[in-house]
């Protein structure tokens, strides 16, 4: 039986939401109806690959090292060579890219070789709180001509396809469709308690926080590390507790020394990349994000689907999953010192796990099953838009 061929393409597959999302993508879906190719491209220093977890799902990446995150002329046309050469010999119905750079190279391919049906999936956007104004405007621009070549832009949640409709105008509302991100998150459900504790050698009393994330600017760190000095001197009498910072990155050196000259470093725990999350989450009891921007955070998805209270700035498509009821949103301007009182209040709460209507509501609404049921239902649509019609 013949296959619809899809070419997925990634800036780079390393630890994080979008690259989870891909692979997943590339393992679920129907095998029977398609055939598909994954293509990533050259880490950065710090990023740790995903490709094992891809090789688990029996997914295998085609590497392109000329792709890379940031701009090079002649990397970017050599990188724009290969995939166009990958396109020709695959002979793709769908290229679907994910992230900036892969979007930018895999759409212009894919339109050089009249690829049918081109698709690029915002994870995030750089338009806000990464760039200086006029590089903001030059991306602004460059992804409005990108979308002229793209049959259909995935936004992940109702707030991004705003900011990318309306507020940047980047595309269309009739070109955008959303389909929220899907994970295997009853994994990570079921963790062993009491693991991360015995592992730091801490009592059975001490409160866990940590953040889960990326050690780069965008992801502020800073501004929690600075917050926890606060908090130190502000609720002494609080509960004892030690801060985890889950993740690596460009920035590990600088926080680390930070955290060092706040005099909080017999607080603050840097784990670096973990993949045992679902033990780290059943011994976490707040999880923390103060991000300047965002998609549609994972972590909080994955932290709500154990139960764990979130404290988070109110950033991306956060609110378009989380609520009261999951804890605290605050300002993404919010200050050190009055980020510190939220944390002495959620942590002197005794709160350790949410309700199961919170935990059941994430848990349905980001499965992986509606995931690739949502993406399926999509490519159905715009191969019977293109008159594409294969033997089932």
């Amino acid at each position: 039986m013949s296959k619809i061929k899809i070419l997925r393409i990634q800036s780079r597959i390393c630890v994080g939401g979008p690259a989870l999302n891909t692979i997943l993508l590339s393992a679920f879906m129907d095998s029977q109806r398609y055939s598909t190719k994954l293509v990533g491209g050259r880490l950065e220093p710090g990023e740790k690959t995903m490709e094992p977890q891809a090789f688990q799902k029996g997914v295998t990446i085609h590497m392109i090292e000329e792709m890379g995150r940031d701009p090079s002329w002649m990397s970017d046309i050599r990188a724009l060579r290969r995939l166009i050469a990958l396109i020709r010999e695959y002979k793709p119905h769908i290229v679907h890219t994910h992230t900036a750079k892969a979007g930018a190279i895999g759409r212009l391919a894919a339109f050089l070789c009249r690829v049918p049906i081109r698709v690029h999936t915002f994870h995030g956007h750089v338009f806000h709180g990464y760039f200086h104004p006029l590089k903001t405007w030059i991306y602004i621009w460059i992804e409005r001509f990108l979308a002229l070549l793209s049959t259909r832009i995935v936004t992940i949640s109702p707030a991004q396809e705003q900011d990318l409709t309306v507020r940047f105008g980047v595309v269309p509302k009739a070109k955008s469709h959303i389909i929220r991100l899907g994970f295997e998150l009853g994994k990570l459900a079921g963790g062993q308690q009491g693991v991360i504790r015995a592992e730091l050698g801490l009592a059975a009393g001490v409160r866990l926080a940590g953040i889960v994330a990326r050690l780069v600017p965008i992801k502020n760190h800073q501004l929690l590390l600075h917050a926890i000095a606060f908090w130190r001197k502000k609720f002494p009498e609080g509960p004892e507790t030690r801060f985890l910072v889950i993740g690596d990155g460009e920035s590990r050196e600088g926080l680390e020394q930070l955290s060092a000259e706040l005099g909080i470093d017999d607080l603050v725990v840097f784990l670096g990349w973990r993949r045992d999350l679902a033990d780290i989450y059943a011994d976490l009891e707040l999880n923390i994000l103060v991000s300047k921007n965002e998609g549609t955070p994972v972590t909080l998805i994955e932290g709500l689907a154990c139960g764990i209270p979130i404290l988070t700035t109110d950033v991306g498509g956060i609110r378009d999953f989380a609520d009261a009821a999951c804890g605290r949103i605050v300002p993404a301007d919010m200050a050190a010192e009055d980020l510190a009182d939220h944390l002495g209040e959620l942590l002197a709460s005794g709160q350790v796990r949410l309700d199961s209507e919170v935990r059941d509501r994430i848990g349905a609404g980001f499965d992986v099953s509606r995931l690739v049921a949502d993406m399926e239902h999509l490519y159905e649509e715009l191969l019977a838009e293109k008159g594409i019609t294969l033997e089932r």
